[in-house]
């Protein structure tokens, strides 16, 4: 029996949603031949003969077959002569339907075909038009038009107005219970507010999206989440979603998306440095854009590829050439801008021409950069940050170029402030060091300007306005998250169970799998903390007038920078400021590494003695060439304060000869807020020994006896629990256990205790009582310089959160010295309450060198 015409609709309508699931899911080529043979089927129904009800479903059918055959059609050929018929064909049924609501459903896809096209103010015309023609209970359309609304406002640069749209379209996707639509109005939602500024919140919008529809593999969440990494600063996590995101993007053929995150991907490379394979990715960008005629792209391509070659030029002097063409080049690209328009609140005319400008600075012709200069429009409130940060960077270069040093630092002191309230915003402590990323040429600028000043005051002035930018505390009020708790006693678990295991090759596999999965859950952990908000000040930079104000008694800061292939330090004592040339960082490198490595072998109790012997008077050689290259030209006789970044930050500066007995601190950027010392103020003193050391509980009772009341924890007592309590109660914290920097990731650095590591990022968040922290453990005082050049490890995180000062091993610290050494230290703290004086009477009292080094702020800022 023949079906009857109400069961062929039926049939018909389940093959729509069929064809409406592969377009969603980017299948275009099954979506096209599947809408194809629908409208076959639809064109041999004789609706003039069906009933009214059954000719509104028809007419329904029949527009939304052409509609979705056009967009399947559009995204595999980039064309809109067959869409725009197909869309003229739609429009004349729904013209003669009595279905009013049809007309808006036909505007709409006409816009998203303007939309994919480039075309995005003749989209949100159309979107508004169509909009109020929609019923109110259709919420299947309205989520479709508010989010293809909010993507014409993101384009045309309206975020507010974007992200209005895109709740909207929430809202209506979660009364129709769709999973798809939910998913991806809260991925538009994130995007809208990462362009807004709000990074965490666009991160857990993200989150949330995949959550609802977990599995997708179109790219398009790696492409949004890496979007958002970038702003962040985390540019090697977002090279990394990039990576993952193109090759899907490409199999789901989204062209636009595709081309998108080759964009991206070329803006991270050039933030790491990558300039080669940055131009590289621009050019592949700018080839995606033109086939999908998004023309604002294809010029910002053209301007990332110059950008990339004129980094490339700034650092590397010698490999300039063609300055004035490259200018020119950029120029030509800022005409064909103007033409395109803005796209997503970037201008590529007025990017270009920041560009063109910087060629000529190079090039000498600074008259011509100005006159460039000053033809670039007003930033608007929705231009993005780091647009307002080239227009800065340009004119601090400029005002520099022209002599007119005070302008050239409003324009440095302007961009530090807009890079200090988009730090404010960052709750995590990685994500606050890696917003440094975006003040890295700022900062280039600044530093090179002081340099060519002769001056040493601007010198140090300039160094210290772009480390304060991003140094203190990442969050004051601590983060509640017992899900992160929960994965790092799990990630502390599998890595105690490893160090259980025999240390032989029978487990090694074993071992390796148990660390691996750690180092899983960690990278979860990581994740969780960029969802943080921030609420911290940012510190106040320090000047070198102040700095000789609190000075006396013959003390000397030294801040060290490496610039243009030398290593430069700037000494500031009681009477001013100098500036000494120390040379190539190369000689003074080595001699950092010849020392760390002479310390390991020093503290390698396995070797003979006539080994040990000739390693130590290597060491002491060492030690000696490293004092008279970095400390001799200080002339520092007395107090000592090293600011460095590495590969300085790792000296073993108290062992150095000339500061035997002497008081020496080290930090990265000079501090402000540390408190004056108060001798016999009844300090409250915990002291805890973890596994492994061989005098650990020994060194524990000794330091125990040197403060009455002090607090004593062995044995399964010293755990991680016990000891992150007592960091946030105690003056004074001694843990005499084992520990591990991370390079590759700095925040987990770890202190091993008795159930497992305790590691740096799960004290993100606490607030020490300016404490000294004692940590007697093998290089537990290393740190790592992330992109943008600022400081990670364990010891940076404990400063950050308000230690007083640190006493950490930058080498490795033999158990048996530390047991020597540190009861000695807090006999002298404690009568003193002066951790630098400790630390250096109690390494003078014993007759090796000690690679213990103390962290702190300068006193009386």
């Amino acid at each position: 029996m023949a079906p009857t015409r109400e069961g062929q609709l039926e049939d018909l309508a389940a093959r729509l949603q069929a064809a409406r699931d592969h377009n969603q899911w980017t299948r275009w080529t099954t979506a096209e031949s599947s809408y194809r043979e629908l409208l076959a089927d639809l064109d041999l129904i004789d609706e003039t003969h069906l009933d009214p009800d059954g000719r509104l479903r028809w007419d329904d059918l029949a527009v939304r077959a052409r509609l979705g055959l056009a967009w399947s059609v559009q995204m595999i050929t980039n064309s809109l002569v067959e869409p725009m018929n197909l869309c003229d064909g739609a429009e004349a049924i729904a013209g003669r339907s009595a279905d009013e609501s049809l007309r808006a459903v036909v505007l709409a896809q006409r816009a998203m075909l303007h939309l994919r096209s480039g075309n995005p103010r003749r989209a949100l015309d159309i979107l508004n038009d169509s909009l109020p023609m929609v019923d109110g209970a259709d919420h299947y359309n309205l989520s479709i038009q508010h989010l293809n609304r909010g993507n014409a406002h993101s384009e045309l640069g309206l975020f507010e107005a974007a992200l209005q749209d895109y709740q909207a379209s929430f809202d209506h996707a979660r009364e129709l219970g769709d999973p798809l639509a939910i998913s991806f109005a809260l991925q538009n939602i994130g995007y809208a507010q990462y362009t807004l500024g709000d990074l965490p919140s666009a991160l857990a919008s993200m989150e949330e999206a995949e959550r609802v529809l977990p599995g997708q593999e179109d790219g398009l969440a790696f492409l949004g989440r890496a979007e958002v990494l970038f702003g962040s600063g985390l540019l090697e996590d977002a090279e990394a979603l990039l990576r993952a995101a193109i090759p899907q993007l490409e199999r789901a053929q989204l062209r636009a998306d595709c081309a998108e995150a080759e964009w991206f991907h070329a803006r991270c490379l050039l933030g790491l440095e990558q300039y080669g394979p940055a131009r590289e990715a621009a050019v592949r960008a700018g080839r995606r854009f033109a086939e999908v005629g998004v023309e604002p792209m294809v010029a910002f391509a053209r301007v990332l590829e110059l950008e990339a070659e004129l980094a490339q030029a700034g650092r590397h002097p010698e490999r300039r050439a063609d300055l004035a063409d490259r200018a020119q080049e950029a120029l030509r690209v800022a005409d064909d801008g103007d033409a395109t328009g803005s796209f997503l609140g970037y201008h590529p005319g007025d990017a270009a021409r920041f560009v063109a400008a910087r060629w000529l600075l190079l090039a000498g012709e600074a008259g011509r950069a100005r006159r460039i200069f000053d033809d670039v429009r007003r930033d608007t409130p929705h231009t993005p940050l780091t647009s307002r940060l080239q227009r800065l960077v340009v004119a601090a270069q400029l005002a520099f170029s022209e002599g007119n040093r005070p302008r050239g630092l409003r324009a440095v002191r302007q961009g530090f402030r807009l890079l200090a309230e988009h730090r404010a915003k960052l709750g995590a402590v990685e994500s606050v060091t890696a917003a440094a990323v975006h003040g890295v040429d700022l900062a280039y600028v600044d530093v090179g300007a002081a340099l060519r000043t002769g001056r040493a005051q601007p010198l140090f002035d300039a160094l210290e306005r772009g480390r304060s930018t991003f140094a203190g505390a990442g969050r004051i009020t601590p983060p509640d998250d017992p899900v992160a708790a929960e994965l790092l006693t799990e990630a502390r678990g599998l890595l105690a169970a490893a160090r259980e295991l025999p240390a032989d090759v029978e487990h090694m596999a074993e071992r390796e799998g148990l660390i691996s999965r750690a180092g899983a859950i960690q990278n979860q952990v990581r994740e969780r903390a960029w969802l943080r908000t921030g609420d911290a000040d940012v510190a106040r930079p320090v000047t070198a007038r102040e700095v000789v104000q609190v000075l006396g008694g013959g003390a000397v800061v030294a801040n060290f920078t490496v610039f243009g292939g030398r290593i430069v330090v700037v000494p500031v004592d009681g009477t001013g400021a100098k500036r000494l040339d120390l040379g190539p960082p190369d000689e003074i490198t080595e001699l950092i590494r010849r020392v760390r490595t002479d310390i390991a072998m020093a503290a390698n109790e396995h070797i003979p003695p006539p080994l040990r012997a000739a390693v130590r008077a290597s060491l002491d050689r060492s030690l000696k060439k490293l004092d008279d290259a970095v400390v001799a030209p200080l002339r520092a006789d007395g107090d000592l304060h090293v600011v460095a970044r590495e590969p300085l930050l790792g000296i073993p500066w108290t062992a150095l000869p000339s500061r035997q007995g002497r008081r020496t601190s080290v930090n990265s950027h000079v501090a402000r807020g540390r408190r004056d010392a108060r001798p016999g103020g009844g300090h409250r003193l915990l002291a805890a020994a973890g596994p492994g050391v061989a005098h650990g509980a020994d060194e524990a009772d000794a330091v125990g006896a040197e403060w009455p009341g002090a607090s004593v924890l062995t044995g399964a007592a010293s755990n991680t629990a016990a000891v992150r309590e007592a960091l946030a109660t105690h003056d004074v914290v001694h843990l005499a256990a084992h520990g591990r920097h991370d390079a590759d990731n700095p925040l987990f650095a770890s202190i091993e205790l008795a159930d497992g590591p305790l590691f740096a990022h799960e004290l993100d968040g606490m607030r020490l009582p300016a404490s000294v922290v004692v940590l007697a453990a093998c290089e537990v005082g290393g740190s790592s310089e992330v992109v943008g050049g600022e400081v990670l490890g364990l010891t940076s995180v404990l400063l950050r959160l308000g230690a007083r000062a640190v006493v950490a091993a930058v080498a490795p610290l033999p158990d048996a010295l530390a047991a020597q050494v540190m009861p000695r230290f807090h006999a002298h703290l404690r009568a003193t309450d002066d951790p630098e004086a400790a630390l250096a009477a109690a390494c003078a009292e014993v007759d090796q060198p000690v690679p213990l080094v103390c962290f702190a702020s300068l006193p009386g800022l």
